[in-house]
């Protein structure tokens, strides 16, 4: 169960804003970003540290 903790986690609203809240852009354009990543697969199964660099590399600047 420790595991898990250390994964994102897609269908936990709470998790998607604690991620949007890093980063400077409005939170509903970062949201929407993670909604898109998630439905692609593309931050599943991922860490929080990858979920992050992945919306950096995406052009977005972290707090």
């Amino acid at each position: 169960m420790d595991r898990d903790k250390k994964y994102f986690n897609c269908s936990q609203k709470h998790e998607i804003n604690y991620l949007a809240g890093k980063f400077l852009e409005p939170k509903d354009i970062i949201v929407a970003k993670i909604v898109e990543l998630c439905k692609n697969k593309t931050i599943h199964y991922s860490t929080h540290e990858e979920a992050e660099q992945l919306l950096i590399k995406s052009g977005f600047t972290k707090k």
